[in-house]
């Protein structure tokens, strides 16, 4: 099984900070920042097919076919290399004053891009029937912004497998950006059960659920205070097929903060397992943050502060300062989390 998820491919933090530095181009780039909760960093991810993609194979696709397919994706993977190299380099120059103007910059953008969706059309026109090059366009149209043509390119994927979870996930992440959450939620339900050992895709429908309660409770006919624990429930299974994972750890423990009433156990066994998954010193600093703000709201004072004193990155300066500022005032627990 062979699934590319798009992010993976393409930064996160890059594309966000061109997202203002060059607004003009911003339907240009691919987009993942997609219904993040305050409280939840997870994203929700969008599954392209590869060369061995997760689909079944269309046994009348002819080895030139599947030649040619691998030529669109490399000739896709290559623009959008020199895309990313050009904006950096015009981001650095600009910083000196002698950069390219971003019209200018823009029009280079579009032309290299047009070559891409050239390629696809010509592809498609000649294999109207291949999967993985319509699964593949729409992640193409979608990093564009055009999410309707997406749309269009994943549901045609749809009608020729029902039973591949790829399209029926990339339809429920089209369909949250346009704020269709029962929609969303059906189609992330959907790919799940077409493929319940993927953690991807109960990824998709937790975060989709917690995001929007108030829209999965009346989706599923419950009382709101049900969403959360069903949203553990998901997460917890996505941690059983991919148990290392330390981002899909860390979402976990982040839904234990919004239970209520909070089980502060729980939620200390959530962040330390994922203090021992996280991969650096900021990720552990991050962690030791979350378990402190625990620790101190149940009154275990002195192991919140030996937790902040192992927080030395500037980034957490702030969060440090306004956990101790609360210890040293109200040193009582609450009944809810602040």
């Amino acid at each position: 099984m062979a699934i590319f998820i798009i992010w993976s491919k393409r930064s996160e933090k890059y594309y966000g900070r061109l997202r203002w530095t060059y607004p003009f181009l911003k339907g240009y780039f691919l987009c993942v920042d997609l219904f993040r909760n305050t409280l939840l960093l997870t994203q929700l991810f969008l599954v392209v097919a590869g060369i061995k993609a997760e689909t079944k194979k269309n046994t009348s696709h002819s080895l030139v076919a599947e030649k040619e397919f691998r030529s669109v994706l490399l000739l896709d993977d290559k623009i959008h290399a020199e895309v990313d190299q050009w904006i950096r380099d015009n981001a650095k120059l600009t910083e000196k004053k002698s950069g390219v103007p971003v019209e200018s910059l823009g029009e280079q953008v579009r032309i290299r891009l047009n070559k891409v969706e050239e390629s696809y059309v010509a592809f498609l026109a000649k294999y109207p029937k291949h999967v993985e090059a319509r699964l593949a366009f729409g992640s193409f149209y979608s990093g564009l912004g055009k999410l309707d043509d997406a749309m269009g390119q994943w549901s045609d994927a749809l009608d020729l497998d029902k039973k591949n979870p790829v399209p029926w996930n990339n339809i429920g992440k089209a369909y949250g950006q346009k704020g269709k959450i029962s929609e969303a939620i059906r189609h992330f339900t959907k790919a799940s059960e077409l493929a319940p050992n993927q953690p991807l895709y109960y990824r998709n429908l937790a975060a989709m659920l917690f995001a929007y309660p108030d829209q999965a409770a009346r989706y599923y006919l419950v009382d709101r205070s049900k969403v959360v624990p069903k949203v553990l429930l998901l997460f917890k299974k996505a941690q059983v097929l991919d148990p290392k994972n330390f981002t899909l750890a860390t979402d976990t423990a982040m839904v234990h903060l919004a239970t209520r009433p909070l089980d502060a156990k729980e939620a200390i066994n959530a962040w330390n397992n994922a203090l021992l998954l996280a991969p650096d010193s900021r990720s552990k600093e991050g962690v030791r943050i979350h378990l402190a703000r625990i620790h101190a709201h149940i009154g275990e004072v002195k192991t919140a502060r030996k937790l902040l004193g192992d927080v030395r990155e500037p980034k957490f300066s702030e969060l440090k300062e306004e956990i101790l500022k609360k210890i040293n005032s109200s040193p009582k627990p609450a009944s809810a989390m602040p």
